[in-house]
């Protein structure tokens, strides 16, 4: 994993010798390797991000690996089984609240005039 992170934090250094001029189209825009930023407010590109993922990876295989401590705890309450149960279906979770709070905040504006 942390062979992968180098070279994704190194991208935005990398771009400064002139070669990313051709990552510039649109369809490239997502890599990180642009010159100018896209018009868009919520711009993340991949790289250098996903070199701080690979990092988080590398650290906790190398926590986990050494047998340290918390490296096994699991969740045993009620509250804690929900919290996994959700943290492994996040994606499920997020597309079904979008609607769900679209829903309270009509039904809101309706009961409020």
């Amino acid at each position: 994993a942390l062979a992968l992170a180098a070279p994704s934090l190194a991208a935005p250094w990398l771009q400064a010798s002139g070669w990313a001029d051709g990552f510039n189209a649109p369809a490239l825009n997502w890599l990180g390797l642009i010159t100018r930023k896209p018009v868009t407010e919520d711009y993340v590109p991949v790289l250098p991000w996903m070199g701080v993922v690979w990092i988080g990876v590398a650290a906790a295989s190398l926590w986990h690996g050494a047998g340290a401590p918390g490296a096994g705890w699991r969740m045993r309450s009620a509250t804690g089984r929900a919290a996994t149960w959700l943290g492994r279906r996040s994606l499920l979770f997020y597309m079904v609240h979008q609607p769900v709070l679209i829903g309270a905040l009509w039904l809101y504006t309706a009961v409020a005039r």
